[in-house]
């Protein structure tokens, strides 16, 4: 194999089809090859887009689809699944009109008809669909441009949440967190939002103990950075670490094609290579440090981060998942094929920038320069914000620029924490070991790191991952060693989910306390004699 085909392709779409069936059940023991580790105790948590249509139509892009939280249950070696979509209001007003009436962030179109809408209402559908977090006695279905929902142990929607009051303006909590350990060995909660002002960013960092309680509160404005494309962040012991896109509003295309609905409000995003990434380290309350320290390098852009830490001489490493050659928006289920994959833009690879406070400066390394890779493990909250050396990606099945394809399995890069800090960057520095499926049409998602309670080393533990086998058009719980990366166990299902964007793992276990009938609802049940859905809550 060493390009991704026409066949890939259409095997990688199957995995973005609705799951209408909202199901409750432990898992046969039948379907679980080889052993679920019996130390492994606690819940994979994973949220997505999981309905790709609205009344019969539709939607021209998969990361629009309304949110499904699914979690994995482990206990004694057993593996209890429940799935359900997060009630949002949207998605309830939308069952009950059973047509669009929201515009998505990357979807084309006027949601209410006709040929004309207001161009600068840039309100979005809340979707719930990014990423879940069970933290502090809570579950959290989250979406960057949205106030969390709070689901309960069975996954119903209790409602939106601005937690205890701490988040007013602007009413968002983003999608990505990081769970630290503080000085005494408590978990500490940073999230964090971006809004986008006239000519800066506003920027808010939320801090939380075990209880969810709010301990720190810090507002930063980012002047020229309105669309700097904030998605995710790092902290370290003194710092917040932004990263800053090179990205601009095209005026023109707004105006003339996303006000009359021929473009997505995503697609007026346009990557400047003519501009330079912007790293911003922003100081903790209470902390030490410069207050804003900016540095300047070659443009990229980056989604997701896997972690920084701070080392000895003033400088702040941050490792991070870079497209040297940008990123385009307007991908979508039209016109979509796999010249996609056999093109620079969009593919992302391990990268280390290093940054020196005082001076400014910033060098960049590469870890694994022909893998594509994206979706990074959380890390243990031992290791956030501090020096690591192992770190887990989604990665492309074959390697080269050209010729990349989507993720199929997963990688573990390990590099000592020096690697081009203060110790060469040798090109055999980083280890790399994959695992892939071995059916070529099965897809792997977005790896979950768990350590062992009482781990020896660093990667002691298990890596999770979903698989979707696009020739049994169903999805595995995959459960791989972590320091071998061989297969421990899959857990097979008897259905599909669609392809899942992040996850969490809670050592808590969200399974049923006593004997449990399996239950099954299909949101296309319950409709009444008027045609009228009665969308179950």
């Amino acid at each position: 194999m060493d390009v991704f085909t026409r066949q890939d392709f259409d095997n990688f779409l199957k995995g973005y089809q609705s799951q209408l069936n909202e199901v409750a059940f432990w898992v046969d023991t039948d379907a679980i090859e080889g052993t679920v580790p019996a130390e492994l105790e606690g819940t994979l948590l994973r949220n997505g887009p999981g309905l790709f249509e609205i009344g019969g139509k539709s939607i021209s892009q998969p990361l629009d689809g309304d949110g499904q939280v699914s979690t994995f249950a482990i206990k004694n070696g057993r593996v209890f699944f429940r799935n359900r979509f997060v009630r949002t209001e949207a998605l309830m007003r939308e069952q009950e009109a059973q047509k669009m009436l929201y515009r998505g962030a990357f979807s084309v179109g006027n949601p209410a008809g006709g040929l004309f809408f207001n161009p600068f209402d840039f309100s979005v559908k809340g979707i719930a669909n990014t990423s879940v977090l069970a933290f502090g006695g809570k579950l959290l279905a989250l979406y960057e441009r949205d106030l969390p929902y709070e689901m309960d142990a069975e996954l119903k929607t209790i409602g939106h949440t601005d937690l205890g009051c701490s988040i007013d303006t602007p009413k968002f909590f983003g999608a990505h967190h990081r769970v630290e350990l503080d000085a005494h060995g408590h978990e500490r909660l940073v999230g964090f939002n971006a809004s986008e002002e006239a000519n800066s960013a506003l920027v808010n960092f939320f801090e939380y103990d075990e209880d969810f309680r709010l301990l720190q509160k810090a507002m930063h404005r980012l002047p020229g950075a309105s669309f700097g494309f904030f998605h995710d962040f790092l902290v370290t012991e003194n710092y917040y670490v932004l990263l800053e896109n090179p990205i601009s509003l095209d005026l023109a295309k707004l105006l003339t094609r996303y006000m009359f609905g021929r473009a997505c409000l995503a697609e007026c995003l346009e990557y400047r290579d003519d501009r330079r990434t912007r790293v911003h380290l922003l100081r903790r309350p209470g902390r030490q440090g410069a207050e804003h320290a900016i540095a300047e390098t070659e443009p990229f852009f980056s989604f997701h981060h896997v972690n920084a830490f701070e080392a000895p001489g003033g400088k702040v490493v941050i490792d991070t998942c870079a497209m040297k050659s940008g990123i385009k928006f307007d991908v979508g289920f039209e016109g979509a094929s796999e010249a996609y994959y056999q093109q620079p833009a969009g593919r992302a690879t391990l990268t280390r920038l290093v940054m020196d406070v005082a001076t400014q400066q910033v060098t960049r390394h590469e870890l694994a320069p022909d893998r594509a890779a994206e979706l990074p493990s959380p890390l243990a909250p031992p290791r956030v914000g501090r020096a690591h050396t192992h770190q887990y990606l989604a990665a492309s099945r074959v390697p080269g620029a050209l010729k990349w394809g989507p993720q199929q399995g997963v990688m573990k890069v390990s590099v000592s924490p020096d690697w081009g800090v203060s110790a060469p960057a040798a090109p055999d520095g980083p280890r790399r070991a994959f695992w892939f499926p071995a059916d070529r049409a099965a897809f792997a998602q977005e790896p979950v790191f768990v350590p062992r309670r009482e781990a020896a080393r660093e990667d002691d533990g298990w890596v999770l991952t979903l698989v979707y086998s696009a020739t049994e058009h169903r999805t595995s719980l995959v459960i791989l060693d972590a320091q071998s990366m061989k297969q421990v166990a899959a857990v097979h299902l008897p259905l599909h989910l669609p392809y899942g964007i992040h996850g969490s793992w809670s050592n808590t276990f969200f399974g049923p306390s006593k004997a449990f009938r399996p239950t099954s609802y299909c949101i296309k049940h319950g409709v009444s004699a008027n045609g009228r859905p009665k969308y179950a809550k």
